[in-house]
């Protein structure tokens, strides 16, 4: 009995120290700068989106906070370089869906396990996406008439993305699911060659992000056919819906968060996950990521998990309908 009690009171006494580490470490976060890894190139919209947050968490944390760009392999190179860091609240990492959605429905071997390796801080925001044909290839003005279009090629009209597994790629194929449109997945390797061919006429048919397609729709170049998003745009009230336009329940874009190493202090993920929310709701901020066509998306933890759970169940019942499988 004397053993036993003996043993009880030194677990007791590790919880404490614990608990009192975890409280010693989250009164002095952060006593050195932050790193925000980035899956993406610098100069792009995702960039950019963290570049804008960044100087503001710094501002919020007193302490320099690094934008580090690890681009590659759809995420998967600075997925696992973040992964791989030690969970002490000092690296911040930039997820999309196609990091914790897409990459885990579609790759069979993966170098990290979102669910096992990170924990989700904050949403910040998201990319709308535009349903667009170049008139001078596919001279569809409705989703109707884009489907008949695209039956009457009989399964020769191609649609772009800027690769296999992004959210354009799988867009394109809800939209089949949900029309019948017999459309021909074209992958390519980014917006900026996709872009060039649409424009140029080699391929008729798009989902594009908002920036770069609205600045083609209003120079004449490309027409818009649909958001797909829940309702109309703020910036682009004249453009309806997809399912306003006759295609059905179809919302489809790349939404953005933030995630740290998994095992991070609790009180330390709600401290980044406060100061990054009141930085997403301040008007400001929202103002400058519009400008750069990022809608702003306000969510905490729990927000950014249940989107996570709800685009697997979603997405996934997408992929296995559609067949979609990816090799690494």
């Amino acid at each position: 009995m004397f053993g036993l009690m003996k043993r009880l009171l030194r677990i007791g006494g590790m919880a404490m120290v614990g608990l009192a580490t975890a409280g010693v470490h989250a009164q002095g976060f952060p006593a050195k700068p932050l790193r925000w890894i980035v899956g993406y190139p610098a100069g792009g919209g995702s960039d950019n989106a963290v570049r804008i947050l960044a100087a503001r968490l710094a501002e919020k944390l007193g302490q320099p906070v690094i934008v580090e760009n690890h681009p590659g392999a759809a995420t998967i190179v600075a997925a696992e370089t973040a992964a791989k860091s030690a969970p002490d609240g000092y690296t911040l990492f930039s997820v999309d869906n196609g990091t914790v959605v897409f990459n885990p429905l579609l790759y069979k071997k993966l170098p990290y396990d979102p669910s096992r390796d990170f924990a989700p801080v904050a949403l910040y925001g998201k990319f709308p996406l535009l349903l667009v044909v170049n008139p001078q290839v596919v001279p569809a003005d409705s989703v109707a008439s884009l489907v008949r279009l695209a039956k009457a090629a009989g399964g020769s009209m191609g649609y772009a993305s800027p690769g296999l597994g992004s959210p354009q790629h799988l867009a394109g194929e809800l939209f089949k699911e949900m029309t019948g449109a017999p459309l021909l997945h074209v992958p390519y390797k980014g917006t900026a060659p996709l872009t060039q061919d649409l424009l140029g006429g080699h391929i008729g048919v798009s989902f594009i992000g908002v920036p770069t397609g609205m600045r083609q729709v209003q120079a004449g170049k490309l027409r818009a056919l649909g958001v797909a998003e829940p309702s109309r745009l703020p910036s682009l009230p004249e453009i309806p819906t997809l399912a306003q336009a006759g295609a059905g329940d179809i919302v489809a874009y790349a939404w953005q968060g933030v995630v740290v190493p998994a095992g991070t202090p609790a009180a330390t993920v709600d401290r980044l996950s406060a100061a990054l929310q009141a930085i997403v709701k301040s008007p400001d901020v929202q103002a400058r990521l519009r400008e750069i066509g990022v809608e702003p998306m306000e969510g905490g933890k729990a927000d950014m998990a249940a989107l996570t759970a709800g685009d697997l169940k979603r997405w996934g019942d997408v992929i296995r309908k559609r067949g979609i499988t990816l090799e690494q």
